[in-house]
């Protein structure tokens, strides 16, 4: 049997930020990792986006930065400078061209290509079998989604899926400097729905339209409402699609193991997507940097959160209120933004807000429907 200081089960964007991040430590304390995922990454399969305050491990793959964002619906229509944060930009492949450039060839990282067959714990030790052979280290962190047995009675399983074009415009008709982050001008009819544009240059630009409903759409919906959004909204019908992405993320209240045993689960797996946005990559990153820091000072890793449980009780109701149709996503984010500083929703989404700041803007919200919607996922929770 083979022996690892510790292995990462999954070479995505969870796998990769903890392995790039646990390179000091691993080279201070001469230990060991492998890195093991069925496929090796490559190509840009798909794009992160995420606001921060200050540059952190990966801002040298951050291929573009706004200052300000836009947000627009039927309601209203606003120019957001979100100073001091800014909001950021990552493509996959440059994600993954920079985390091999680092790790491949590294003493202290092993790359395995194989699939993960089963990961356990027994006698204080981490478990995985790998194609029929069995590994062991100290813990093992896994991005492999949990197997989850769906409780539809108490609990919300929407999800977000997407389709992006990177299109090339034949006249200039982009603001290189503002990034559109929600615009609810599209139909509503197969749930919250909105496009977001990510501007690189005055003619390069990545449009994705979002859906948050309970199954994905036929492959016209998501090409039809993206050709109808340039048409109509940005007034364009002469344009290349250069690049395409498509995407599912999962929105769910449902709790999800974040550590069994010595197995820590990571991104997704671990309950790391915020559950009513679907932002995930400084989730990722959260938590990574609080795993290598418990190394660091204690050897043992023991964190079940990086954010107070409040958060996902908000996530939940959110859901839930979607979910039941009372009001939608676009009523619900219009009042948000128009009655709250930008800056005040983000560090919200991010779940880094006080008590205090939370009640303020719970203020501004329908507090009738989002009690009811409360009450209605704490019975059910109940059941």
């Amino acid at each position: 049997m083979k022996h690892f200081d510790y292995i990462i089960a999954g070479g995505g964007c969870s796998g990769l930020s903890l392995a790039v991040r646990l390179l000091p430590y691993l080279k201070a304390s001469n230990k060991r990792v492998l890195l093991v995922d069925k496929v090796y990454k490559k190509g840009n399969d798909k794009t992160w986006c995420f606001w921060e305050e200050h540059p952190d491990i990966f801002e040298p793959v951050v291929c573009k930065k706004w200052n300000r964002l836009s947000f627009s619906s039927s309601f209203i229509h606003q120019q957001l400078d979100i100073s001091p944060y800014q909001y950021k930009m990552i493509r996959s492949k440059d994600f993954y061209d920079y985390t091999d450039e680092i790790l491949i060839g590294n003493d202290h990282v092993i790359i395995l290509k194989g699939i993960v067959e089963n990961l356990y714990t027994e006698n204080q030790r981490a478990y995985a079998i790998i194609d029929g052979e069995t590994y062991s280290a100290d813990y093992i962190f896994s991005s492999i989604p949990q197997v989850q047995t769906k409780k539809r009675a108490c609990y919300q399983y929407l999800i977000q899926h997407f389709l992006g074009w990177v299109i090339e415009t034949e006249n200039p008709i982009f603001h290189p400097e503002c990034a559109t982050l929600m615009d609810f001008n599209t139909s509503q009819e197969v749930g919250t729905s909105f496009v977001y544009v990510l501007p690189l240059t005055s003619k390069l630009a990545l449009v994705e339209y979002t859906v948050f409903s309970e199954q994905e759409l036929a492959a016209e919906g998501y090409t039809g409402a993206l050709k109808q959004y340039i048409a109509e909204q940005l007034h364009c019908n002469n344009y290349i699609i250069k690049e395409q992405e498509y995407g599912v993320i999962p929105m769910s209240d449902h709790p999800v193991e974040s550590i069994k045993g010595r197995i820590i689960y990571l991104g997704t797996a671990g309950g790391f997507t915020k559950g009513s946005t679907g932002y995930t990559f400084r989730f990722i990153q959260k938590h990574t940097a609080a795993i290598v820091q418990q190394l660091n000072k204690f050897g043992t890793v023991n964190i079940s959160s990086v954010f107070p449980k409040r958060f996902r009780t908000y996530d939940a109701t959110l859901l839930h209120l979607l979910a039941s149709r009372r009001l939608t996503g676009e009523e619900i984010f219009s009042t948000m933004f128009q009655n709250n500083n930008p800056i005040k929703i983000l560090k919200f989404l991010d779940n880094e807000t006080s008590l205090i700041e939370e009640l303020q803007i719970f203020k501004t919200l329908n507090k009738k429907e989002f009690t009811l919607a409360l009450l209605n996922r704490t019975l059910k929770a109940l059941i």
